[in-house]
């Protein structure tokens, strides 16, 4: 589908095991090898997303002059065209991830459409694509360029729209436990408490981590429990 539309796109075709923080990183590994220049702008983008026709022109402009920026595209919904994300307020202390209140206060952002230019690619280094291989790799690594120096910003010129329905186990409805079990601990849940806790680990501080990993870990189980006892009710009656 890339080559129909742009013939001379170069595509690295995955096994399907490389999930959304291992892409990445395939890409970066690609274009280190192309030994770009500092200056060079770099996309990271969802491919379930959609953006006006001149939407790379804007970000070429807006992005002039932003070395040290992480620059976060609006997001949309296509359904109700409310503006759903405007970036975030990571606070570790609770161990929570807001809309930010104001562009002052983003101190983290995901990468469902970021600029980034490339020297600044290479200040913050890899993605951990083992420990957080997908939901949680874009918080823990912007969040680890803010803390290097860079800025978080969103811009109202740049907006793309996304069908938030279509990816993920948002909610855990399962019938058994056992598909519960599946779900809610597989790489597409949000809740999964073992890459939530390796997400709390690289970014939060001492502090703060032995508290959130009990509230994450409490969580967890209250979960599993709650599932248990519906379940054992469901098949009473």
């Amino acid at each position: 589908m890339v080559k129909d539309v742009i013939p001379n796109a170069t595509v690295l075709e995955g096994h399907g095991n490389w999930w959304w923080a291992g892409s990445l990183q395939q890409g970066l590994n690609w274009l280190k090898k192309k030994k770009i220049s500092g200056d060079t702008l770099i996309l990271f983008i969802n491919d379930d997303v959609v953006f006006a026709p001149d939407y790379l022109q804007r970000a070429r402009r807006y992005m002039a002059g932003k070395q040290g920026t992480m620059v976060l595209s609006r997001t949309r919904s296509r359904e109700s065209g409310e503006i759903l994300e405007t970036g975030i307020v990571a606070d570790m202390r609770n161990f929570r991830f807001k809309i930010a209140a104001s562009s002052g206060k983003i101190n983290c952002l995901s990468t469902r459409a970021l600029f980034v230019y490339w020297a600044d690619i290479q200040k913050i280094g890899d993605f951990h694509t083992l420990v957080l291989p997908h939901y949680g790799s874009d918080y823990e690594y912007t969040y680890r360029g803010y803390r290097k120096g860079l800025a978080c910003e969103t811009s109202s010129e740049l907006v793309i729209e996304t069908n938030e329905l279509t990816s993920g186990y948002r909610e855990h409805n399962e019938a058994g436990l056992g598909d519960f079990l599946k779900n809610y601990f597989s790489k597409k849940s949000p809740h999964n408490p073992v890459y939530l806790s390796a997400l709390l680990i690289l970014t939060a501080s001492p502090l703060w981590i032995v508290v959130n990993l009990a509230r994450i870990w409490g969580n967890a189980g209250f979960a599993v429990f709650r599932k248990m006892f519906s379940s054992h009710y469901s098949n009473s009656g």
